[in-house]
């Protein structure tokens, strides 16, 4: 029996880049991170993973959610609570409407 994959949002210690993952643990979470654009050239010691349960069901398969889907982009700013890093993008952004950033 397989375990289930979890979400996990992942970032470089150091800065604000910040993405989200599915993995069965922390662990392998902020090793699937080293592979992301997010954390491509950060060491394993400066990569963070929480727990994002709220995204556990956006699991379809793929490791890591895309920013840039807009389906995947709206369900990480409405239940995840992230925001884009440029003000500049929130006209037209597709999750304007539940972003707190964009208000």
């Amino acid at each position: 029996m397989t375990e289930q994959m979890k979400a996990y949002s992942v970032r470089d210690k150091n800065s604000a880049c910040a993405t989200v993952v599915f993995a069965e643990s922390s662990t392998k979470a902020r090793f699937i991170a080293m592979h992301t654009d997010c954390c491509e050239n950060v060491p394993y010691i400066d990569i963070c993973a929480k727990r994002m349960p709220m995204l556990d069901k956006y699991y379809h398969g793929k490791k890591e959610m895309d920013w840039y889907d807009d389906t995947d982009r709206i369900a990480m700013v409405k239940d995840g609570g992230f925001w884009c890093f440029e003000v500049s993008e929130c006209p037209n952004c597709p999750a304007k409407q539940y972003c707190e950033v964009a208000e």
